[in-house]
């Protein structure tokens, strides 16, 4: 059977992920910003693109352990995955920078960046 066809709306494969240089430096440097905490968002559209493309970053500055940016980052994605749906069209990049100290639990991180998509929708109107 093949892998792609049972694949639903709430995936996240590999190429959901920006891993090219050229494409983070443009994000940072040309990317509209919107923050809301404890997300500072940078994002930038694309029309060439078929998917929503993201970008996860926990500052080693804010967050001492390794593992605990791990476990923030594994919960940004998650509530992603789950709500990337809101985001009305294709094409944008997105860049999730974490800017709290605190290490918040999941249900937070969601609330939050549901309103960040909610936002972000709303401005690329």
């Amino acid at each position: 059977m093949n892998q792609k066809s049972n694949k639903g709306q709430f995936s996240f494969s590999k190429d959901e992920r920006i891993t090219n240089k050229k494409v983070i430096q443009k994000l940072f440097e040309f990317g509209k910003k919107v923050s809301l905490s404890p997300f500072i968002v940078k994002y930038i559209f694309e029309k060439k693109e078929i998917k929503n493309k993201i970008l996860i970053s926990v500052s080693k500055s804010k967050i001492k352990s390794s593992v605990k940016r791990n476990l923030l980052k594994r919960r940004i994605r998650e509530a992603f995955r789950l709500n990337k749906n809101i985001i009305k069209g294709f094409g944008y990049s997105f860049a999730f920078i974490y800017s709290s100290t605190k290490i918040l639990n999941y249900n937070e991180i969601n609330k939050s960046l549901i309103k960040l998509l909610k936002k972000i929708n709303l401005d690329g109107e």
